[in-house]
């Protein structure tokens, strides 16, 4: 996919508006958007989630109150959380499912509300879609998904993507471009660079300007819930 040649990173507002245009379209990778823009997720790393990389914490149980699964009345109540540890590539000809490069990205990532919402309505949509395959369904449990249920590639992510950006009449940016943008989106907020770090899972000084041992859990947690309000649920 040609890189475009543009000015720096969208705003928070032209990234609502991509988002909005994916979410209200029903686009089945309006999830995958929202990993990518919310917690910078890499193209193969969104690609290579499956459910069981989803920490619910019990949100996906009969809740107490209302006996209903996936109860938002009662989501509040539940720490839910995205484990990064494959990712989805072809190489030489061959889709692989495959560990990602860093130890980092195996810590758990909370999830802010929008990142929740947008995988419960894709929970939805991969419902639907399996029920209209019936036997031809495949039963891979990739979260991202074609009709069939079948892994994603990456350059029809790519196509779709560029088809998105068209209809949603922002400027355009590929899609590891758009990585990028989780970033400046955080520095526009006055998050800490320590705090950015974990949630952009970076190895190394010479991205993020200095290795940090750790950071509160609360922290990463509060920024990321100011990043999800900023570009609207």
């Amino acid at each position: 996919m040609p890189a475009a040649r543009w000015r720096a990173e969208p705003r928070c507002e032209e990234a609502r508006a991509f988002l909005e245009s994916s979410r209200d379209g029903d686009d089945y990778l309006y999830a995958a958007y929202v990993l990518v823009l919310v917690l910078g997720l890499r193209k193969g790393e969104v690609l290579g989630l499956t459910w069981d990389h989803v920490e619910w914490s019990g949100w996906d149980k009969p809740c107490n109150p209302h006996g209903e699964e996936f109860c938002e009345h009662c989501r509040d109540g539940h720490d839910i959380s995205l484990v990064i540890d494959k990712q989805l590539q072809r190489v030489r000809g061959r889709l692989l499912h495959r560990a990602t490069k860093t130890e980092e990205s195996d810590a758990p990532l909370p999830l802010p509300a929008i990142c929740v919402t947008a995988l419960r309505r894709r929970h939805r949509q991969q419902e639907v879609a399996r029920e209209k395959a019936g036997e031809a369904w495949h039963d891979t449990g990739m979260i991202f998904t074609t009709r069939y249920g079948l892994p994603v590639e990456p350059r029809n992510c790519n196509r779709s993507y560029d088809s998105r950006i068209a209809r949603a009449g922002v400027p355009k940016i590929t899609v590891h471009d758009a990585r990028r943008t989780c970033g400046s989106l955080l520095v526009d907020l006055d998050v800490h660079p320590r705090v950015a770090m974990a949630i952009l899972r970076h190895a190394d000084f010479l991205i993020t300007m200095e290795i940090y041992s750790q950071v509160s859990s609360k922290a990463t947690r509060e920024a990321l819930r100011k990043l999800g309000e900023s570009l609207g649920q």
